[in-house]
């Protein structure tokens, strides 16, 4: 149900925002607020939708969807993003026109996210439903809580460690990881970088 009513949240943000996107390449004086009002229904049905196909996707204890530039726990949400990075590089393209036709920059970002919004928008459900793979490993977050300690019981990893005799309760305390992070800088290549921390706690209950 979490993953249902997250794809219904986001898909009807992502409606909202092409309703929105709907009303800034009308450009009229006189706003009309239909599109946005059938954007934010249309887009919550839709996430409704996306939500059953995730379920029907899901299978153990978790699901996340790894996508061409964003890895994300729902399909909607990875949508979401890809309208969202759409809107924004229209946005800086519309500027960079604006400031060499020395037009308008308000109308030159008004018309740039717009289209860019509705482009990123049909890249996201290319990209959701072609591009994409889903599993129930997160490729950030548990490559960086299971990379190191007690494989048979990483709940109890550190130098200290404490639980009950049943194993239904673990308290795991200064445990050693190493974690890869990706450094991009603009003009710069993409580099990796592997670092090494600390886990000051790690707690553990079963029910």
């Amino acid at each position: 149900m979490r993953i249902v009513a997250v794809n219904t949240f986001t898909g009807a943000v992502t409606g909202a925002a092409l309703g929105g996107a709907t009303i800034a390449l009308q450009n009229k004086s006189d706003i009309d607020y239909y599109p946005l009002r059938f954007g934010i229904g249309m887009g919550t049905i839709m996430g409704v939708g996306t939500g059953f196909y995730d379920w029907s996707q899901a299978a153990g204890d978790g699901y996340y969807v790894d996508g061409a530039i964003s890895s994300t726990g729902t399909t909607g949400t990875l949508i979401l993003l890809d309208t969202f990075y759409g809107a924004a590089t229209g946005a800086i393209v519309g500027t960079a026109v604006s400031l060499m036709t020395e037009s308008k920059i308000v109308k030159g970002v008004q018309f740039g996210s717009a289209t860019g919004a509705w482009v990123g928008f049909a890249f996201g459900l290319f990209d959701a439903f072609v591009l994409s793979s889903q599993s129930g490993y997160d490729s950030f977050y548990d490559d960086y809580t299971n990379a190191s300690g007690s494989m048979s019981n990483p709940a109890t990893a550190g130098f200290i460690q404490l639980k009950d005799d049943k194993d239904r309760f673990a308290v795991g305390l200064l445990n050693p990881m190493m974690y890869q992070s990706v450094d991009f800088s603009p003009g710069n290549d993409i580099t990796g970088k592997t670092s090494l921390g600390v886990e000051f706690t790690r707690i553990s209950i079963s029910l």
